[in-house]
């Protein structure tokens, strides 16, 4: 079953009977009460993050967002910490596309046996020149169809020079096409500059290219409310410390009463 179906199927059977879980649920995806699930962003393209089989319910994420427990679980820095890495490892991307596309390729690349076609051209050069007096002796000798077979086969091999000299200048098409590409900064896919608009749009439309957007856009809100992951992951220890300091203090029997009760047990017993 897909993610998608599987989605679909959960949300389903969520409307028609209640799930009766909790966010704090282990089996329930984490990522998605923050934000989103990143599986589900890249489904079926070459970036596929693989399935989730972890329960994604939109009523449990607005259950965590309106409950005190929000940013005190830890779900935040995990969260933000694995977009960190996504964005992290498209930066390489993106870099080891632009390098592709722009470094010089080797020459042997770019044009396969270049010295050896230069050297038969020499050399057909060479023989072309010496056949033109031979060429000239034979008719002045009256050796008419002599002269006029060694004057064909001359000319052939001047088509074969012509032919011989155009492979030396020609490039390999795969470093032609190279080229003209470039590199899409927001998801890092290559592109054909000047393509149809179409292409385009249907490219800048696609899962791969909005599910890198979606994950700029959540680092970008992080940072706006004046974070980051390393923040956030601090700020998320400070959260669970107070609130274990809460239920502590709020205990009925808290440490100086069992203090209290053993210290009076002992005088009893005396």
């Amino acid at each position: 079953m897909t993610d998608t179906a599987r989605q679909l199927l959960q949300e389903l059977m969520g409307e028609l009977e209640g799930s009766g879980k909790k966010y704090t649920d282990p089996d329930v995806c984490k990522d998605h009460l923050v934000d989103f699930c990143p599986n589900q962003l890249f489904t079926n393209t070459k970036v596929d993050l693989g399935p989730c089989d972890l329960v994604h319910d939109d009523r449990l994420r607005e259950s965590y967002q309106k409950s005190d427990d929000k940013g005190r679980l830890g779900y935040e820095e995990v969260f933000y910490d694995r977009v960190q890495r996504l964005s992290y490892d498209l930066q390489r991307k993106v870099r080891r596309a632009l390098d592709r596309v722009t470094a010089e390729a080797d020459e042997q690349l770019v044009n396969p046996h270049k010295e050896e076609k230069e050297e038969r051209a020499i050399i057909l050069d060479e023989r072309i020149k010496q056949m033109i007096p031979q060429i000239e002796q034979l008719g002045e000798s009256d050796n008419v169809e002599e002269a006029f077979a060694m004057f064909s086969q001359m000319e052939r091999m001047k088509g074969d020079l012509d032919a011989l000299k155009e492979r030396i200048d020609s490039i390999n098409p795969m470093f032609k096409n190279e080229k003209r590409l470039g590199v899409c900064d927001v998801c890092g896919a290559l592109l054909v500059p000047n393509d149809a608009s179409k292409r385009l749009d249907a490219h800048n439309e696609g899962k791969q290219h909005q599910g890198y957007i979606r994950i700029q856009k959540a680092l970008d809100e992080l940072k706006a409310q004046g974070g980051s992951v390393r923040e956030s992951r601090a700020s998320g220890a400070r959260s669970r410390e107070r609130s274990v300091k809460s239920r502590r203090s709020r205990s009925p029997y808290s440490r100086r009463d069992r203090h209290r009760s053993y210290r009076d047990g002992s005088r009893r017993r005396r």
